[in-house]
């Protein structure tokens, strides 16, 4: 028996022998099309000799030091990088570990930023009823995510309150213009006392705890003003949109906003090795530096050059390889296959997303919307159906509504990749259906 755990404990998982471009190969040798970019992570492909000579050339030179004894080279590069493609006046950055680390540390500097001003009081930062920030303790209690929240029972806070951006099933009176369903935070914010809310944190699109639930394109802008109104701040998280995962830099931009703070991980390293950023407004480090206080704190790894120069090796290939401009051509192909599909299998419903992220979910009854029953688990039964197709998609949706899949394949991913992989998810889905005993298709549909 292995001594690796593995999740769930029972798994049994095919051994990873190498990586090329958008192909993971098993030891047997067989290819595995990587629909999802693992966690929705790997953003210019697996394998791409740029980053591997910057990683080696790194290594050579050090390894590791730690942040207050020195800094580097491809640490402050990457730091100005990052700076230079955020909008507005975000000009800093500071680095940690992962996406939990990120959304956790913005809480942090949250907090203390109204300490510093005068307003200690100002403590809770508001989620969204369907959301996912992290693994950490104080990401979960920012998070809408109930079987995550489970383990920790009462010792979390209950910061989620707000809706998703999900017609489907959360209907709200404001989803048209103007305020694109975001003035339902004015209830939240009221219920709570904007004295009492340090900032409000959303995901510009929900990724795993919804599948992709993407709110009109003005949802951010009219949240940005609301938390202006009421002196709150606004943090995106955008460790699954930011750096390219949407067709721009980040998704913030496609609503010309400029958020207090970014969270972002995952594209920003495409699964070369573990990191993930913050980057802050102006007026924050202002706050900080005015009263002599201490940076944010991080970990022992915080800032790590190899991890830098991996990080900043994959921005300069998508710079130097225009790679956000196949973001849009590959984004409508995969919105229009996924389209042609749910016509085909009636059950497959709300194809939502935007860019190279899109999702969707499965249903029992089209006229009811009611999902296929929570207790067979529709979205892990998909994702094996489609391993077994030799596609990885990525599980998504909460109890009851656990029956939606991710689809985020690496943002290089060529036309003849795209459909390759429109084909595997169409077999996944012909099996899946004669499982759940689901029509198979509908006949009258053209291919």
């Amino acid at each position: 028996m292995s001594a690796l755990l593995k999740q769930p404990l029972s798994a049994i998982v095919p051994q990873v022998d190498r990586a090329q471009g958008v192909f993971i190969y098993d030891a047997q040798g067989r290819d595995y099309l990587d629909g999802s970019g693992g966690a929705m992570t790997v953003s210019i492909g697996h394998g791409v000799p740029e980053v591997l000579a910057a990683m080696q050339e790194q290594a050579a030179k050090v390894c590791f030091t730690y942040r207050t004894h020195f800094t580097s080279t491809a640490a402050e590069e990457l730091a100005d990088l990052l700076a230079s493609v955020a909008p507005g006046d975000i000009d800093h950055v500071f680095f940690v570990n992962s996406g939990s680390e990120a959304t956790e540390l913005a809480m942090r500097v949250a907090i203390q930023y109204w300490r510093e001003k005068g307003q200690p009081g100002k403590t809770h930062v508001l989620g969204r009823q369907i959301s996912y920030h992290g693994m950490t303790m104080g990401s979960l209690s920012m998070s809408g995510h109930a079987a995550r929240r489970a383990d920790y029972g009462d010792l979390l806070h209950t910061f989620a309150v707000a809706p998703p951006p999900y017609p489907y099933r959360f209907p709200v009176a404001d989803w048209a213009l103007p305020t694109h369903g975001a003035a339902a935070w004015e209830k939240a914010i009221e219920e709570h006392g904007a004295d009492k809310i340090a900032a409000i944190i959303v995901e510009p699109i929900v990724g795993a705890a919804g599948g992709a639930l993407t709110p009109p394109i003005g949802y951010l802008k009219a949240l940005r003003e609301i938390c202006d109104r009421h002196d709150i701040l606004l943090i995106s998280d955008e460790v699954i949109t930011g750096v390219g995962r949407t067709g721009s830099w980040f998704a913030c931009d496609q609503d010309d906003i400029v958020p207090d703070m970014i969270a972002t991980g995952k594209g920003m390293t495409s699964g070369y090795t573990p990191m993930g950023a913050v980057l802050f407004r102006d007026k924050l480090i202002a706050a900080l530096r005015e009263n002599g206080t201490t940076a944010p704190f991080g970990h022992t790894f915080s800032a790590n050059p190899l991890s830098a120069a991996t990080c900043l090796a994959v921005l300069k290939y998508m710079q130097k390889n225009a790679v956000l401009d196949n973001v849009a051509p590959r984004g409508a192909q995969l919105e229009a296959g996924l389209r042609r599909l749910s016509a085909r299998y009636p059950w497959m419903v709300d194809v939502r997303g935007r860019g190279l992220l899109w999702g969707f979910e499965f249903v029992s009854d089209v006229e009811s919307r009611k999902p296929i029953d929570p207790a067979l688990n529709a979205n892990s039964r998909f994702v094996a159906h489609c391993f077994a197709a030799r596609l990885i998609v990525y599980s998504a949706g909460i109890a009851p509504y656990n029956n939606a899949a991710l689809l985020a394949p690496p943002l290089v991913i060529t036309e003849d990749e795209m459909n390759l992989l429109l084909h595997r998810l169409e077999q996944a889905l012909k099996t899946f259906g004669r499982e759940l005993g689901l029509p198979v298709w509908d006949e009258n549909i053209a291919a």
